[in-house]
């Protein structure tokens, strides 16, 4: 046996049975204790209809149960209510299956008496309701947040699809061209005036009038005791006016006028009490009945996930918006007072204990550990928002100093519980590393190290809730407040670490007892325990980096923060880019807090530990004949690799020989990891390239695939110039991508320079004319800058951007590219590498800038149609929000179900696998709720699988919840949801409803040229996609558009010789055939045979097919010829019946998906189609 390859199998047994022990460590844990079937609760109510159904499992909360009935249409009037079993009042906090609730339980919704806190809450509820599904959050700080527009896409004619439906997906075959949702596509660059699709509606059903607080409140002492709570105002659309009292046993309609004050009931009114106000309106006002039926008509004809809150995440905010008609409203300014109360006191929490306290719940069974994830995803969304705005307000100037004498860089803020501070280096801790800029970076690495930490989740270790906030060009960071850790008389509070408080002398310390809690932490991170020694040559040993601190906190617990060193030093491109080096025109690396990234550490390890199984093998082998069963005790090791995050730090370390020998030991482990990445890792990136494995579509796809490889972005350029030297045409989309990113992170990085010193009234002036200096400089060379009338105190403004021109602002772009990314640009790059919109599309989303949808023009035009001297207006600039970074909490288990369930699909074992991906999908809508994007990947999973193994309808289901998903929660137009939509358009088109597939693809491709552009794999395959849709529907002629662009971008990266370039000249060929231009179509046949016969050889099934198909074209051809020729001279044609026109029957043809290790793509596989004879 060959020794090679028993080395190979040793080791893929051993990994193959690590990998089992995972896979059964989840199954056991999955299938005994979340196989608990959904079944169906009976709810009565006391309104009409009586009786409404739930679908439910055991495990969920009562909480939620009420929060669906809250949500439905047919129960949304109630929010102050009780469910009873049996006359037994029901816990909230607990689950259905604790309370003895099982399948066909009736429950009963029992009304229960108003608080002024519940009476607030209802009247919230209500105005929100008349509002519609798309309401503007007073308190968001963006417009359309969490926007979704597949209901508007998915607007078609319900006769059409209802005959399709009954044809079985085919079309007649004397049945003439429908117009398809692609008969009027704009094949040049897209509007961003079509952004928002023309028949998107927010909601124009009015109900009321108004409905605000009553002048008359706050309620008398006397009518307080009386059960009044509020008073309200509402005017009705016969234009009467209602004074409403909320009162605790509901609302009814009082005496009251603008000018005098009667609360006592009216008795003139036929109904005028009910516990709901909504049943009072509807009770009072026939227009109000109507109106509130047809608004929940419409809200019912809108996907679920459109309606429900964004609540567990951030919510995805457009770049491009439609501003709406701003409209009066008294009721709108209370709003504030109705969510928080006269005091506030809702708003006030103690943060810290807060995450603590979830991060302490019982995680030993399954049930606590998706409860404590639950709450734990809540509270970082509530903590997320919170600190959101007080970033905001901080920036604003609408928050007291902490600590008002120190320098401006220097002030920090206390905000609703929550501590803010500037990422600047205000006690010179980066002086030596690169100061503001350094700072800047340790924000963001601080951040990422909280994230690892808590996804490790040692007990007993605690982390700070932290955001960090870019907003104006300032970066905010927002941390919880651990108790005690203000004080400055005694610093005895850091017992891990390094400490230097700048005044008295620096300590060194290592606790025991959070040496070893941190040592828990250390053996997943790979960290390596070493010695340290302070100027008094006191030792101590340490797991994490001398910047990392411990804390013991006055609440008694251990806090670890100061993270941003948590990996080691990236020490080749440290001393490779930071260092002034002999020889080299490039100027020093900005900072020098270049450290590794997490996934890079994953994957050095796994490399290692690969080599170890080998070496272990080999020993195996070498020993197998001597060996004795007492001599396999390396059965028992376990491999140990760790690397000192303090390696090439200037830490010191004790004297002696043998620290001196670890010293090195650890320096060269950090130096081959550093190698590892440079010659093996981006090497393999770009052989992924290559391959299309692959294929990045902007720059947010292009970072996550870098990252996930553990590749910084301070690599671009080196990769960039990596490809340079290939010439490998199927890099050119990638290369075009990195050089857009560099650009963009360039542009991005200037605009923030100049925002900074601005006051807000001038932001929307100053980002105007940036874009017009760096996009709009075809349309007008010369852009003037603009200035805001509404500043007092300054007359004559010196702001930086007023001095900048189209030639300065590239410039400083190429220098930023050259100083950050070691690459340099084209004197001409801004038109040889740069395509408009994605730059455009990238800057706004990475700034923050949201802008009015309406068409730009970037290139110049003639006088006439110019209707503004720039492309780009202040007015323009409709509102800016904040970027946001949050340490998002990971469900370890849902993520590890899931991905044992795609094993064992692999693995053949189809049953289980599917059993699994589902509890999955059941673990991550209950721990991170369905709004959220990791949900979102696993209802496009499930729906890609579906789909595969021929459930169509279950995959159409699970699509459009990812499509929904997707698009409130990344973006309408991020790559994730276009992918969601184009494979939704498939789904459709292979159950027959291809026009609406088609109104799908076509949206999708529309956001698609504004992402990418043309010359993308990925978007030639979607052009064939459309183009087979198309035939189906008959429309020959635009269908063959769509292969000519699919081949013509083919030819461009793969090249003239390449069987994809032959195969898109196969398919033109057909779809010219169809179209009946038999010329064409001979001519694209020929260059496809050509391919396979130089690829394939001629006995190639493929050469052959191509070779039938030529023939066939070739008769036509001839026989059209002499057609002609006779025409020509008069003549009637003799029948020839062997050589008899054979013009193509289009047949219903399969369109199919094919996916790769990190996204979805879309590709055809097209039935075969012979032209024979009659």
């Amino acid at each position: 046996m060959n020794s090679k390859t028993t080395l190979e199998d040793s080791v893929e047994e051993t990994t193959e049975k690590a990998v089992e022990n995972v896979v059964e460590n989840v199954v056991e844990d999955s299938v005994n204790e979340t196989e608990e079937p959904h079944f169906t609760l009976t709810i009565n109510v006391p309104q009409l209809p009586g009786k409404t159904q739930v679908l439910a499992n055991a495990s969920e909360l009562v909480q939620e149960v009420r929060q669906w009935l809250t949500d439905s249409p047919e129960t949304c009037i109630y929010t102050c209510f009780s469910l009873c079993y049996k006359d037994k009042r029901l816990d909230d906090y607990k689950e259905l299956q604790e309370e003895g609730i099982t399948q066909d339980c009736e429950l009963d919704l029992i009304e229960e008496p108003y608080t002024e806190r519940e009476a607030r809450i209802h009247i919230m509820h209500v105005r929100e309701l008349l509002v519609g599904p798309f309401k503007q959050n007073t308190s968001s700080v963006g417009i359309d947040p969490g926007l979704s527009f597949f209901s508007a896409v998915s607007n078609i004619n319900e006769k059409a699809t209802n005959e399709q439906h009954q044809n079985n997906g085919k079309v007649k075959e004397n049945s003439e061209a429908k117009k398809t949702p692609f008969a009027d596509y704009d094949f040049s660059a897209p509007s961003l005036a079509k952004f928002v699709p023309n028949n998107f509606g927010r909601c124009s059903i009015k109900c009321l009038d108004s409905l605000y607080l009553s002048g008359w409140n706050p309620v008398p002492f006397e009518r307080r005791r009386r059960g009044d709570l509020l008073y309200l105002t509402t005017t009705t659309i016969e234009g009467e006016i209602l004074h409403i009292t909320s009162a605790i046993n509901g609302f009814f309609a009082n005496k009251s006028t603008m000018k005098n004050f009667d609360p006592n009931p009216r008795s003139d009114l036929k109904v005028y009490h009910a516990h709901s106000l909504v049943s009072l309106l509807q009770a009072i006002s026939p227009s109000f009945r109507a109106n509130f039926k047809s608004l929940q008509d419409f809200i019912a004809l809108h996907h679920p996930f459109e309606t429900i809150p964004v609540n567990t995440c951030f919510p995805a905010y457009p770049w491009v918006v439609k501003q709406s008609k701003h409209i009066y409203d008294m009721g709108r300014a209370t709003e504030i007072y109705l969510s928080l109360g006269t005091d506030a006191v809702d708003s006030l929490r103690d943060w810290n204990d807060e995450f603590q306290s979830q991060r302490e719940y019982p995680r030993v069974e399954l049930k606590d550990r998706v409860l404590r994830e639950r709450l734990i995803n809540k509270i970082q969304a509530d903590f997320t928002e919170s600190a959101v705005k007080g970033a905001i307000a901080v920036i604003n100037g609408n928050v007291i100093l902490f600590n008002p004498r120190d320098p401006e860089e220097e002030h920090m803020y206390v905000y609703n519980n929550i501590f803010f501070s500037k990422a600047f280096d205000t006690r010179g801790t980066f002086a030596k590393l690169g100061g503001n800029d350094a700072a800047h970076v340790a924000t963001g690495k601080d951040l990422e190290g909280i994230r690892t930490v808590n996804a490790i989740d040692v007990e007993g270790l605690y982390t700070l809730g932290c955001v960090v906030v870019d907003y104006k060009g300032i970066r905010i960071v927002a941390q919880t407040i651990v108790p005690g850790i203000f004080r400055r008389q005694d610093d005895s509070s850091i017992v891990y670490g390094y400490f230097d408080n700048g005044r008295d002398e620096p300590r060194l310390c290592s606790d025991p007892e959070f040496h070893e809690i941190v040592g828990k932490a250390a053996k997943p991170l790979h960290l390596a325990e070493h010695s340290v020694s302070d100027s008094k040559e006191n030792t101590v040993k340490l797991y994490t980096s001398l910047e990392t601190k411990g804390l013991m906190g006055d609440d008694g617990r251990r806090y670890l923060f100061d993270l941003y060193r948590l990996n080691p030093i990236d020490i080749e491109f440290l001393e490779n880019e930071c260092e002034d080096k002999e020889g080299s025109n490039l100027p020093r690396y900005p900072h020098k807090l270049t450290l590794f990234r997490p996934e890079l550490i994953e994957s050095y390890w796994d490399h290692k530990s690969r080599l170890w199984l080998q070496e272990i093998a080999t020993a195996k082998q070498k020993t197998q004949e001597d060996s004795t069963p007492e001599d396999n005790s390396s059965d028992n090791e376990e491999f140990n690799f760790t690397l000192n995050p303090d390696a090439f730090t200037n830490y010191k370390s004790p004297e002696g020989e043998e620290y001196e020998k670890t010293k090195k030991i650890d320096e060269e482990n950090v130096r081959n990891a550093s190698k590892y990445l440079r010659d093996t890792v981006i090497r393999m990136l770009i052989i992924e390239f290559t391959t299309l494995a692959v294929t990045p579509v902007d720059g947010s796809s292009l970072t996550t695939t870098m990252h996930r490889r553990g590749i910084n972005m301070r690599y671009l350029g080196i990769i960039a110039n990596v490809m340079d030297e290939s010439q490998d045409k199927k890099l050119n989309h990638v290369k075009h991508l990195v050089i857009h990113e560099m650009i963009i992170r360039a542009s991005k990085r200037i605009l923030r320079s100049l925002l900074r010193e601005l006051p807000i009234t001038y932001v929307p002036y100053c980002i105007s004319h940036f874009l017009n200096c760096l996009l709009g400089a075809d349309y007008n060379p010369d852009p003037q800058p603009m200035v805001s009338d509404t500043t007092i105190g300054i007359d004559n403004p010196t702001y930086a951007y007023l001095n900048l021109t189209p030639s300065l602002l590239l410039q400083q772009i190429r220098d930023t590219v050259l100083i950050r990314f070691r690459y340099s640009l084209s004197e001409n790059f801004i038109n040889v590498n740069v395509r408009k919109l994605p730059l455009l599309r990238e800057i706004c989303l990475r700034v923050g800038i949201q802008i009015a949808a309406q068409g730009y023009h970037f290139v110049n035009v003639k006088k006439k149609s110019r209707k503004r001297l720039t492309t780009f207006l202040p007015d323009d600039i409709l509102n800016l929000i904040p970027i946001v970074k949050q340490a998002n909490p990971r469900s370890v288990f849902a993520e590890e179900t899931f991905e044992a369930g795609k094993l064992s699909i692999a693995r053949g074992h189809r049953e289980l696998g599917v059993d699994l991906m589902v509890q999955s999908l059941a673990l991550h809508e209950q721990s991170y709720g369905f709004l959220h994007p990791a949900t979102a990947k696993c209802y496009a999973a499930l729906a890609l699988y579906f789909y595969h193994h021929d459930d169509i309808e279950m995959a159409i289901d699970f699509q459009k919840k990812a499509v929904v998903v997707f698009e409130r929660t990344c973006g309408v137009d991020s790559v994730d949801a276009v992918h969601s939509y184009l494979h939704l358009g498939l789904f459709e088109n292979a159950v027959g409803n291809t026009e609406l597939g088609l109104r799908y693809m076509r949206h999708a491709m529309y956001y698609w040229e504004i992402i990418y552009g043309l010359l993308h794999p990925d978007g030639a395959t979607a052009d064939q996609n459309v183009g087979i849709m198309l035939q189906n529907m008959r429309d020959f002629e635009g269908s063959v558009k769509f292969f000519e662009r699919a081949k013509d971008t083919n030819e461009i990266i793969f090249g003239k010789n390449n069987v994809i370039t032959g195969e898109s000249y196969h398919l033109l060929a057909k779809a010219l055939a169809f179209a009946e231009d038999f010329k064409a179509a001979l001519i694209a046949e020929k260059s496809a045979y050509n391919i396979f016969h130089a690829m394939y050889g001629a006995d190639h099934q493929k050469t052959k097919e191509t070779e039938l198909l030529l023939k066939d074209l070739t008769s036509n051809a001839v026989h059209n010829a002499k057609m002609a020729l006779l025409k020509k001279q008069d003549k009637q044609p003799q029948p020839q019946p062997q050589q008899q026109q054979r013009k193509p029957t289009p047949r219903t043809t399969t369109v199919q998906l094919r996916t790769t290790p990190h996204h979805l793509n879309v590709s055809t596989q097209v039935k075969k189609k012979k032209l024979s004879k009659k």
